[in-house]
Parts: structure tokens; C-alpha cells; sequence
């Protein structure tokens, strides 16, 4: 039987482009497949490179996961922390307390659209897979910090109806599953999602 000579790969894609492509890939295969369905040569298909650019652009797919989801959480690749970012500081620096609750409704729903698939692939995947575990963990961790720092926000511009651990309670497990519920499941647009969310924290948190 005659031997069938694999042709070799050649892509036009740019080396410094790689990153991107594949991280945009990975976004989409786990946010619709899951994590562990996700395979490394799936995310080289999507994103038209080679396996190895894959390694080499990027890691491994633990490491492409952490990635993934650190980009969703900011909204680009910028290596600039959410707190730094511009849109969060202008919820943090608004003096008044119900500007400033849908501020931070207006920013909780712009990271909840990107990131809610993921957050969902993820959690899913730390029951069984232990990089994905500690990637979990991790991330609830952050979360935790980022709930705390805007309760302790809004408790310095007002007294609260509520203590400051509830509404920082509040805002680590109310909203990512209630995004997904409302708006993946029921249809909601994201708009009246983040009316909506506002409404709620200001009855229930502010005078």
C-alpha cells in the first residue's frame, strides 16, 4: 500500500496575530462545547493555525483557559486590571449613591455578557478536571475581592439598608446566574437585565 505523504501546513496568518485568534477561538469553543469537550486541535481549527503555534502562542489548555476568561472579565487583552479600568473607576468616583449603583449595574452587565458562557464552562468543568478546580477557585476569589471593594464603595457614600456583607453576598452570587436565567433563558435583552439589576440593589440597599 502506497504511503500517503501528509501535506505540510502553511498559514498566512501573522505570528503576533496568533494569540488572538486562538484566544477568540477558545472563547467561542468553550463558551458552546464546554471546557473539557474543547479540544486542542478544535482550537487550532477555529482559529486556522497549527497545533504547535497553538503551545507556543499560548500554552496549554489550562493556560488558554485562564486567559480566556481573564480577557472576558476586562473586555480586551490590555494587561490593565479591572479596578484600573476607566468604566470601573467612574462607578467607584461617582459620588452619588444611586448614580453610582447603576454604574456598577451598567458595569456588572457589560462583564456578564461576555463572560456568563465561561463562567458556566467553567464551573462545570472544576467538579472533574483539577486545573479547572483551581482556575475556579481562583476566580471566586477575585470575584469575592471585587463584590467586597464595591459594597465597601457604596457603604462610604451612604448608609446602607442592608449590612455591607450582604450586599457584597449579593453581588458575588446574584447576578451571573440571574444574567443567564433572565437573558440566555427567558429572552431578556441585556438592557432591561441591567434595569433591571439596578432597581433591585437600590430598593434593596439604599435608603
Amino acid at each position: 500500500m502506497a504511503t500517503v505523504k501528509r501535506r505540510a501546513y502553511r498559514s498566512t496568518i501573522r505570528r503576533g496575530d496568533a494569540p488572538r485568534l486562538i484566544c477568540a477561538a477558545a472563547h467561542r469553543l468553550f463558551s458552546t462545547k464546554g471546557y473539557l469537550a474543547t479540544s486542542i486541535d478544535e482550537i487550532a481549527a477555529e482559529a486556522g493555525v497549527a497545533r504547535p503555534t497553538v503551545f507556543s502562542a499560548v500554552g496549554p489548555k489550562p493556560a488558554i483557559l485562564k486567559v480566556v476568561v481573564d480577557q472576558a472579565m476586562a473586555g480586551d487583552d490590555a494587561p490593565v486590571p479591572i479596578a484600573g479600568r476607566p468604566w470601573f473607576k467612574e462607578a467607584l468616583d461617582e459620588p452619588d449613591a444611586v448614580r453610582s449603583v447603576h454604574l456598577h449595574a451598567r458595569n456588572l452587565c457589560w462583564i456578564l455578557q461576555r463572560v456568563v458562557p465561561l463562567l458556566r464552562a467553567l464551573e462545570m468543568a472544576a467538579a472533574v478536571d483539577e486545573d479547572a478546580a483551581a482556575l475556579w477557585a481562583d476566580l471566586r476569589r477575585q470575584r469575592r475581592a471585587g463584590t467586597a471593594s464595591i459594597a465597601a464603595n457604596l457603604a462610604a457614600k451612604t448608609t446602607l439598608r442592608c449590612e455591607e456583607q450582604v450586599l457584597a453576598d449579593m453581588l458575588f452570587t446574584l447576578p451571573p446566574d440571574a444574567f443567564y436565567r433572565l437573558v440566555h433563558e427567558e429572552g431578556w435583552p441585556a438592557d432591561k437585565f441591567q434595569g433591571w439589576l439596578a432597581d433591585l440593589l437600590q430598593r434593596i440597599c439604599l435608603p
